[in-house]
C-alpha cells in the first residue's frame, strides 16, 4: 500500500506539471500550444524528473506525513523556488538548447506547483484515507501491540484494523476500540467487513482451527502474512523476536549481493572524490571557525569497528571541547553523547546539524574502511557492551560502515544501550534489503536531513 500511494502521488505530480506547462505556454502566447510545446517537451521532461526528486528531498513522498498544513504547503513553495533556480541554471548551461524560456519557466513553476498544491490537498483530504487494506491480527504479541498503536496513530499508512484474534482480557481492555474474536468468522460476523490481509503471529501457527480458516481464506484472495514480514514492511526494521541463526542464514543471503557490492565500491570512490573536492573548498572556513571557537585540534580521530570487526580510525571535524590529553571530550571513559550535550561547542553544534563534521570521512572511504551508505561505525567499547546484550550485534559488521545509513534517517539520535539495540534492527533491515533503490532513497533523505539542519 505504501508503494502504491507513493506511485499515485508521483504520477499525479507529473501529470499536473505537464498541465502547468501547457497552460504556461497558452498564457504566454495566448494561443493553443503547438510547435513551442514540442520544442520544450524534452527539456521540460528532464526538469519535471528533477522536480520529483526535489519533492522527494522535501519529504513530500513520505505518505505518513502528507497532511494538509501550512508546513506541508511551505515545503511545496520551497520546492517550487528551488526547482525554478535549477531550471534557470539548466537552460543557461545546456549548449544543446538554443532557447532560454525564463517567462515560461516561471509560469510553469507558478501554475505547475500551484496545481500540485491543489492535487495534494485533494489527495490528502479524500484519497489517502480511503486507500486502505483491512487487516486482522491473528494473535497478540508485544510487536502486534506496537503495530496497532502505530497504525492507529498514522492512518495514512493505509491500514485499517478490522479485528484481533485473542481471548486475553488484558489485551481487550488495552484496546477497547478494536473488535476481538476467537476466529476469523467471529470477527467477520461482528464487523460485516472482510479482511484483505491476515497477520499471523508465530505462536498461532499451532492453532488447527485457525489454520483451516487461513487455508480457506486463500480461495477468497486474502493474503496471509507472517508477523515478522508485516512488521518489517510497516516499521522498516527487523523485529527482534525473529533473531536466530536459522533466520539470519535464510534471510541475509550475502552471496546474492556480490554484484551489487562490487558496483558499490566504484560508486563509493566516485562520491568520495566529490566529497573530497567539497572538503578542500570548505576546509579553510571550517578550520578557522573551529580554531576561533575553542582550543584544540581541528580534526578528531577515534577508534571504530569496521567490516569483519576490524578496528580503524575514523576522521571527523572536532565538534566538542577538548578536555583530555588525546583531544577528546571524555575524562571518565567512553560515554554516549547526550541530545543536549554541554561539551558540544557552538560551531560544533552547527557542524553536527549540517553533518559537516562527518565530511573528513571521505578519507576513510578512499582507504576502503567505510562506504557512503551502511551502519554507522561504533566504538569498540560500546560494541563490547552491545554484544553482551545482543549476541547477534556482530552481524552489522557484515558490510562496511557508512557515512550515512538507514538507521540515521529514521532517528538521528541513539543515546543509550537500549536505543542502540533498536538501531541494530534498522541496520539489519538495511543489510537484508540493501539495493540501489534503497541507497538512492537514503541519499535523498540524508540531503533532506542536512537541509533541515536535523543532524545530531
Amino acid at each position: 500500500m505504501l508503494r502504491l500511494k507513493q506511485l499515485a502521488l508521483l504520477i499525479g505530480d507529473l501529470i499536473v506539471l505537464y498541465i502547468g506547462l501547457y497552460f504556461a505556454l497558452y498564457f504566454r502566447y495566448l494561443e493553443i500550444p503547438g510547435k513551442n510545446l514540442e520544442d520544450l517537451l524534452s527539456p521540460m521532461t528532464q526538469l519535471f524528473f528533477l522536480a520529483t526528486i526535489t519533492l522527494f528531498v522535501a519529504g513530500l513522498y513520505d505518505v505518513s506525513k502528507t497532511k494538509n498544513s501550512w508546513v506541508f504547503y511551505q515545503k511545496i513553495i520551497i520546492s517550487a523556488l528551488v526547482w525554478t533556480v535549477f531550471g534557470i541554471i539548466y537552460f543557461y548551461i545546456n549548449p544543446k538548447i538554443s532557447i532560454t524560456p525564463k517567462t515560461i519557466l516561471l509560469l510553469t513553476a507558478t501554475i505547475g506547483f500551484g496545481l500540485i498544491s491543489l492535487w495534494r490537498f485533494f489527495y490528502n483530504k479524500f484519497i489517502s484515507t480511503t486507500l486502505k487494506y483491512n487487516i486482522i491480527f491473528a494473535g497478540v504479541t508485544a510487536e502486534v501491540k506496537e503495530l496497532i498503536n502505530n497504525i492507529q496513530k498514522e492512518p495514512r499508512l493505509g491500514y485499517f484494523i478490522t479485528g484481533v484474534i485473542s481471548g486475553d482480557e488484558t489485551v481487550r481492555n488495552q484496546f477497547p476500540n478494536l473488535t476481538f474474536g476467537n476466529t476469523i468468522a467471529d470477527i467477520n460476523n461482528q464487523t460485516k467487513t472482510f479482511a484483505n490481509i491476515i497477520v499471523l503471529s508465530p505462536h498461532m501457527t499451532g492453532n488447527t482451527e485457525l489454520l483451516k480458516e487461513l487455508y480457506n481464506s486463500l480461495f477468497q484472495q486474502v493474503s496471509v502474512v507472517s508477523l515478522s514480514d508485516f512488521y518489517e514492511s510497516v516499521m522498516h526494521r527487523i523485529p527482534p523476536f525473529t533473531f536466530s541463526e536459522g533466520w539470519f542464514v535464510v534471510n541475509l543471503r550475502e552471496q546474492q549481493k556480490k554484484i551489487y557490492d562490487r558496483f558499490r565500491i566504484l560508486s563509493d570512490y566516485i562520491l568520495a572524490v566529490v566529497i573530497g573536492i567539497f572538503f578542500v573548498i570548505t576546509f579553510p572556513l571550517i578550520a578557522l571557525a573551529i580554531k576561533l571557537n575553542s582550543k584544540g585540534k581541528i580534526f578528531f580521530t577515534q577508534n571504530r569497528v569496521g567490516r569483519q570487526g576490524l578496528i580503524f580510525k575514523v576522521y571527523k571535524y572536532r565538534s566538542m571541547v577538548s578536555l583530555s590529553a588525546d583531544g577528546s571530550a571524555e575524562t571518565e571513559g567512553p560515554q554516549f553523547a547526550d541530545k543536549k550535550d554541554a561539551r558540544i561547542t557552538s560551531v560544533g553544534k552547527f557542524l553536527r546539524l549540517t553533518r559537516l563534521d562527518e565530511v573528513p570521512q571521505f578519507l576513510n572511504i578512499l582507504k576502503g574502511q567505510m562506504s557512503i551508505i551502511g551502519p554507522r561505525p561504533e566504538r569498540p567499547e560500546f560494541v563490547e557492551q552491545l554484544t553482551e546484550k545482543m549476541p547477534y550485534y556482530a552481524l552489522r559488521h557484515l558490510i562496511k560502515p557508512g557515512l550515512t545509513g538507514w538507521a540515521q534517517i529514521q532517528n538521528s539520535y541513539y543515546g543509550n544501550i537500549e536505543e542502540n539495540l533498536q538501531k541494530l534492527e534498522y541496520d539489519l533491515y538495511y543489510i537484508k534489503n540493501r539495493s540501489l533503490t534503497l541507497d538512492l532513497s537514503i541519499i535523498l533523505r540524508t540531503i533532506n536531513t542536512v537541509l533541515r539542519l536535523a543532524g545530531r
